[in-house]
């Protein structure tokens, strides 16, 4: 009954839009009309979403960003995040990124502690990376009747990661806390997010990037191992 049912809905409904089409092609409707909807909307309310309101490409767009990031199992991070992009296309363009970080002990690393060990540590002290960017889509949508014109984009690109290892304690350890000093690895970075258009020249942005590098497995020696760190940031941009 139920499959009677749904083929005879979709029989009236084939009916209707033959009989819209029929009648938009009485109206003088041709197929060189690429963007024409009068058969599915009679009234005309329709507009072609292809058309931007606000453009990026031959634009420089400078950015400043905040938020939270994941660098090691032992450690709370917050990063700060300037950039630099510039777009040729509406689709393609490419971006400066630089991450500066602040790193603190978090319960992980406490409660280790309080046993009377403490971890080595690899701190992620900042990042710097060229990316190429590709914004497939543009989009609309109504927030409290007001239209949002936003980019959505992906990354990818490559850069380096600068890193402090740290050493930790397993009983009477000489050189608890000693560090080693800055050293920087080659990483591969991917990321994705949005650009919202407030108005021709300032946006807000929502970045999500990822990084991978290899290190000594015990953060101060040992074989290279994978590591992987992520950014999660909240911004504003300007674009000229």
């Amino acid at each position: 009954m139920i499959k009677v049912i749904l083929v005879l809905l979709s029989t009236l409904w084939l009916s209707v839009v033959a009989a819209s089409w029929s009648e938009a092609a009485e109206d003088g409707i041709n197929a060189d009309d690429e963007y024409n909807f009068s058969w599915l909307d009679p009234e005309k309310k329709i507009y072609v979403l292809q058309n931007r309101r606000y453009t990026k490409a031959n634009k420089l767009l400078l950015s400043l960003g905040a938020g939270l990031a994941k660098t090691s199992p032992y450690r709370s991070s917050y990063q700060i995040d300037p950039r630099v992009a510039y777009y040729f296309t509406e689709n393609w363009g490419f971006e400066v990124l630089y991450q500066i970080f602040s790193n603190s002990p978090n319960n992980n690393y406490k409660a280790l502690d309080s046993t009377g060990v403490r971890p080595n540590i690899l701190e992620v002290k900042s990042q710097l990376a060229a990316l190429l960017h590709w914004a497939p889509w543009y989009a609309k949508i109504n927030v409290f009747n007001s239209i949002l014109y936003f980019d959505w984009y992906f990354s990818g690109g490559v850069g380096t990661v600068s890193t402090d290892a740290i050493a930790g304690k397993n009983g009477a350890t000489p050189n608890t806390g000693t560090s080693t000093g800055v050293k920087s690895y080659t990483g591969l970075f991917f990321g994705t997010g949005h650009q919202f258009h407030v108005n021709e020249h300032f946006v807000v942005r929502l970045d999500y990037t990822n990084v991978w590098f290899k290190a000594p497995e015990r953060a101060i020696s040992g074989a290279n191992t994978n590591y992987t760190n992520s950014t999660f940031t909240v911004g504003v941009g300007l674009r000229l």
